[in-house]
């Protein structure tokens, strides 16, 4: 597979999760406003909350600067995946880092589009509810298991040597 090939593979990789993430926080915002609680069982249910911190909602109090230093860790994942492309590792690999990096960006997305009082102040769409773990979104599932998933390959030992014929260190 060519370099351009495979580029266009990753880059379609972080726009399909930063889209699917957008659809469901959309339908979310339709049809959970106004309170609507949907039961799943096993204390799993939808329920919309906005959130201006990170995980778990922490650091909802330090604004602007947090989103800044997560747009910062967002690029450079971005950068390591081009760096990834074009020294031909382990396709299967860069894809997982480029649906976390397009989970990022869909949350991102929220806390620019959705800015209210200030630059950068939106909060995040959450709405899948785990009564005993958390709120989170499509986002947070692309960005935890593409992350989950390249370290899983990474400590394996899958990840390290890139695609026959190339350079590069496996970083």
């Amino acid at each position: 597979m060519s370099r351009f090939t495979r580029l266009l593979a990753a880059a379609a990789a972080v726009v399909a999760a930063f889209t699917v993430d957008q659809l469901t926080k959309a339908w979310a915002l339709s049809y959970l406003d106004g309170g609507r609680d949907i039961d799943l069982g096993l204390g799993v249910s939808l329920r919309l909350v906005f959130n201006p911190g990170v995980a778990f909602g922490l650091g909802g109090d330090v604004g602007a600067p947090l989103v800044v230093g997560v747009m910062v860790l967002v690029a450079a994942l971005l950068t390591w995946i081009v760096i990834r492309v074009l020294r031909r590792q382990s396709m299967g690999a860069t894809a997982l880092l480029a649906a976390a990096a397009g989970g990022a960006i869909g949350n991102l997305w929220d806390r620019t589009t959705r800015a209210e009082t200030g630059p950068l102040s939106g909060e995040v769409v959450d709405f899948i509810a785990v009564d005993w773990f958390a709120i989170f979104n499509v986002a947070d599932i692309f960005t935890t298991l593409g992350l989950l998933g390249w370290a899983a390959l990474y400590l394996l030992r899958r990840d390290h040597a890139p695609i026959s014929g190339s350079t590069g260190d496996g970083s």
